[in-house]
């Protein structure tokens, strides 16, 4: 049924669930897995210490994304598993990717929210109201 999955990541440990749940419902529809995850870009104008702390950050992500990758290959070995990092604001980074891959379901982890910090719920929230498709919340 969904043959293009986007598992937005955090790169928490709680991800890899949400892989997991998105990997068996590929194996079930002869998907492909992107895993995606998001540098948050600070406002204003970057300079070249801010360049160099965000490809620092990248470096790290497509590590953590690159061990996910591998492993849950291994374990899914039907299942096509892309990775890639986005610099930019999150909900809109994911809805933009949904739409330039053809996404036809998001799997991502739910987060508890601090309604005095963010008066617009969570990421999961934010892209559930915009993305074009289905969004599955994994607790």
């Amino acid at each position: 049924m969904f043959k293009n999955i986007l598992v937005p990541t955090g790169l928490a440990d709680k991800s890899e669930k949400t892989i997991r749940t998105a990997l068996d419902m590929a194996v079930q529809s002869g998907g492909h897995v992107y895993l995606l995850h998001v540098l948050e870009k600070l406002g204003g104008d970057t300079d070249d210490e801010i360049e160099a702390f965000y490809l620092k950050l990248a470096e790290k992500a497509d590590q953590t994304l690159t061990l996910w990758q591998k492993r849950f290959q291994a374990e899914f070995p039907g299942v096509h598993i892309d990775k890639n990092i986005q610099v930019g604001k999150r909900a809109p980074e994911i809805i933009d990717f949904c739409e330039k891959k053809h996404i036809d379901l998001i799997v991502m982890a739910s987060r508890s929210v601090n309604t005095d910090q963010q008066p617009f719920g969570t990421l999961s929230h934010q892209v559930a109201l915009f993305a074009p498709v289905s969004v599955l919340v994994v607790r």
